[in-house]
């Protein structure tokens, strides 16, 4: 049988094992957690301008009439966030009156799905006026690619871009 004193320092052994694990652990994902900020990735305005200078050929004339297209589209989609996220408050009280009935859920969906098909429409036409810039060589690299450049997410993009 372990006597008091030695099982203390069996206990004290244990804690300070314990303790140094916590140490590093904290230590590693601070690190970890700079890192990812050190290499920041770039807006996504900024991400498909250097695709269409790089992947599609755009001259600077026409990176220029999308960074005009892309900030009218952005005020815009800012623009319908802020009406969809009034309406859905409008939405949510209008459910709570009509005691979250059949009829007024039906309602509320068909309208939400109505605000969905307008941002949907915004998206399209956006894509579509990006495309109209494209020069008749340029129109088949686009058609193939951009749909690419739009899925992607962190790292995963590259690889798929590339292959």
């Amino acid at each position: 049988m372990i006597n008091r004193q030695n099982r203390s320092k069996v206990f004290l052994l244990v804690i300070a094992i314990l303790l140094v694990a916590n140490i590093a652990m904290v230590t590693f994902f601070l690190m970890k957690k700079d890192y990812r900020r050190s290499e920041k990735r770039p807006d996504r305005k900024t991400m498909i301008a250097e695709f269409l200078k790089k992947e599609i050929g755009f001259t600077p004339e026409q990176l220029l009439q999308y960074d005009t297209l892309s900030t009218k589209h952005q005020e815009n989609v800012k623009k319908m966030f802020e009406s969809h996220r009034a309406s859905k408050d409008k939405q949510f009280k209008e459910l709570a009156a009509g005691d979250f009935s059949d009829s007024i859920i039906n309602r509320v969906a068909d309208q939400s799905a109505g605000s969905q098909k307008i941002m949907e429409l915004q998206m399209f036409n956006h894509l579509k006026n990006i495309r109209m810039l494209c020069t008749p060589e340029q129109l088949p690299k686009f058609d193939s690619l951009f749909v690419k450049i739009l899925n992607r997410r962190g790292g995963e993009g590259k690889k798929k871009l590339t292959k």
